[in-house]
């Protein structure tokens, strides 16, 4: 499997080659099962020799030495632009003096792991940019510095949290743990890309912060552990978490499950891939980059295929429904590991709410579908008697910002200022997401661009809206696919019509 990234046109072009000993005969050729996510991705396009079922769908059989696919790359920025109606950004600065007077609480909502300390640093980031993208430079260096804070805590080993490197495992593990994952080796994805999220929007600011004789040291065992793309490397295995073939991540590390392994939080996968992607980005590290930007792209495309079955070719007709929340080798189910209410079987999969969660807009008719389907699920749950405990309007932000990428009015009827906060989340940049794209409209994956930080959106009316960030010392110059230019300044985020 060899991975590559083709500009200016943002294709990921991924070739697949298999390696025949023939026993009789000369014919090395053999029969392929190429899965639903790369069917539609084939380059060129192949007739199948024969087709069967599977838990993933139909597998189409083709003969040959390999085949590749072609995906287009949607891209991110790694903020978005202040909001122009003075009204709506007022509204934003209000919430926002709420929000930096309890940041230092993100980081004690649940637990003082890796995942929840993470989750605490990616609350704290989303503010950031909030603030940065407002003009808010006070907060925004606020901010940072309580980023800086946390993140070099676990990393100058003088406190009782902090991250070590076991050698006999080949792993990178922070202490104290949190859902096994030390003993059982699991989600280091999910947890890691968090960290790796913060440590690129600190490196964005400070370059040198992220230098590899300062604080970059640490940040690369993390990259390293969930994303090394050497095969034979000793102190750490070969990207650890994700699945080449069938294209998305896995979370348990020793898969002791009668099902194989699973994934529950596809969008927390999402996040790690972006977060490398980032602080590619803001270290220069062009391999990185491209790796990131491949694993991000077909996690997205297995995403729409496995967990929202998009195109309806996985999903039984007797499951009864709309997706999956989680994806295990031999099956897949409607509930997480803690819950079956439906506000949080749908929210694991939306969560974090980034700027790189845009590609859950990409068919909004499904996103309105899902919302809409909520209340029924909710009280159906309800009505058999079941209640975890939890607020009615359970991560009501999340489920909010998730409709806006489809219906940007109807999420802010939706979303109450004064109801419940997910605990990776603020106020301050729930209204910032709902706001923006009530501006700028819904995300627009038709338009890509020659730099890998862009994002295009599309109102109503027609009207683009393009973003382009440059991470470099530089100015730079984006071309976007139907000829619209942007100039940016070095370490700047540009936004044209």
């Amino acid at each position: 499997m060899k991975p590559e990234m083709a500009n200016p046109a943002s294709v990921v072009r991924t070739t697949f080659k298999v390696q025949t000993n023939a026993r009789e005969g000369g014919d090395v050729a053999t029969f392929l099962g190429v899965y639903p996510h790369q069917w539609g991705s084939l380059a060129p396009a192949q007739p199948a020799a024969y087709t069967y079922d599977s838990v993933r769908g139909p597998i189409r059989l083709v003969k040959g030495t390999g085949f590749s696919i072609e995906r287009r790359y949607g891209g991110f920025v790694p903020r978005w632009a202040g909001l122009e109606d003075k009204a709506a950004a007022e509204s934003v600065d209000s919430l926002m003096v709420g929000d930096l007077a309890k940041s230092d609480r993100l980081f004690m909502r649940q637990g003082r792991g890796t995942y929840w300390i993470g989750k605490g640093l990616g609350a704290v980031t989303q503010l950031m940019n909030v603030a940065a993208a407002q003009g808010q430079d006070g907060t925004r260096d606020e901010l940072l510095s309580l980023l800086k804070t946390r993140l070099e805590s676990w990393f100058d080993g003088k406190h009782s949290t902090y991250f070590f490197q076991d050698s006999t495992i080949g792993t990178f593990v922070g202490v104290p743990q949190e859902y096994d994952s030390i003993v059982a080796m699991n989600d280091h994805h999910f947890h890691y890309g968090y960290w790796i999220m913060a440590a690129a929007n600190v490196a964005l600011r400070d370059p040198q912060w992220a230098a590899p004789d300062q604080w970059g040291g640490m940040v690369g065992k993390l990259v390293a552990d969930i994303a090394t793309d050497e095969r034979d490397r000793k102190d750490f295995p070969f990207l650890r978490n994700f699945d080449t073939y069938e294209g998305h991540s896995w979370a348990s590390g020793n898969a002791f499950f009668e099902d194989g392994n699973n994934q529950e939080s596809s969008s927390e996968a999402v996040n790690a891939w972006a977060a490398l992607v980032l602080w590619a980005e803001a270290t220069g590290n062009r391999r990185l980059r491209d790796l990131g930007i491949y694993l991000y792209t077909t996690e997205v495309a297995s995403i729409g295929q496995y967990w929202f079955d998009l195109d309806r070719q996985v999903l039984a007709a007797d499951y009864g429904k709309p997706y999956a929340s989680m994806v295990f080798g031999g099956k897949y189910s409607y509930n997480t590991w803690w819950t079956q209410e439906p506000r949080q079987i749908l929210g694991i999969n939306i969560l974090p709410i980034t700027p790189a969660s845009t590609y859950l807009g990409a068919d909004p008719r499904a996103v309105r579908t899902l919302v809409d389907a909520l209340p029924r699920e909710v009280k159906a749950y309800h009505d058999r008697g079941m209640d975890d405990g939890t607020p009615r309007d359970i991560w009501q932000d999340v489920i909010a910002s998730y409709l806006a990428l489809a219906d940007a009015d109807a999420a802010l009827e939706m979303w109450n200022r004064r109801g419940s906060v997910e605990n990776g989340e603020t106020r301050a940049h729930t209204l910032h997401w709902l706001l923006s794209l009530k501006e700028m409209g819904g995300p627009d994956f038709s338009v890509h661009a020659d730099t890998p930080l862009y994002a295009v959106f599309k109102d109503s009316a027609g009207r683009r809206t393009y973003l382009a960030y440059n991470a470099g010392a530089t100015p730079l110059r984006v071309t976007f696919s139907d000829g619209r230019t942007v100039e940016i300044p070095a370490r700047s985020l540009a936004r044209a019509r």
